[in-house]
């Protein structure tokens, strides 16, 4: 049997406010983009962060729901 992590919208968000990010877990998902692409414009040097994340929901064993993943590219 495999097990396989499913990365949705409330773990994406949870991971945000986990590093400092300005989002709230009652926004949507088009609202944490637009915050996380605000906040990472303002202070730039999250951005390696932000990508270190998106980049670990990512691997191997982790799915990610389609709306997640579009968001997580975009903030990269």
């Amino acid at each position: 049997m495999m097990i396989v992590d499913l990365v949705d919208e409330v773990d994406f968000k949870e991971r945000l406010i986990a590093l400092g990010a300005p989002v709230t877990s009652e926004q949507s998902l088009p609202e944490v983009q637009e915050a996380v692409l605000s906040w990472l414009q303002q202070y730039p040097e999250q951005t390696p962060f932000v990508k270190d994340l998106c980049l670990s929901m990512q691997k191997e064993n982790t799915s990610v729901l389609p709306e997640v993943y579009r968001v997580m590219r975009d903030c990269n």
